[in-house]
């Protein structure tokens, strides 16, 4: 498996945690917009967190 396969899995990895941590977050706000906000975060970074751990792993392993 390419270093690059590596990074995108820890950052999907981490992507879920976040997402599961801002959807506990958002169940205990009031505001509708607040969790709409926190909702559409969480999508955002499962989207983009694989993205920059498939460039920035190789980066840092020196490949």
């Amino acid at each position: 498996m390419s270093v690059a396969a590596i990074g995108a899995i820890l950052g999907l990895l981490l992507a879920v945690a976040d997402i599961v941590l801002l959807r506990l977050l958002a169940a205990r706000v009031d505001l509708a917009e607040t969790k709409l906000a926190l909702k559409v975060t969480g999508l955002v970074q499962l989207v983009l967190l694989p993205a920059m751990g498939w460039f920035v792993a190789p980066l840092i392993a020196g490949e």
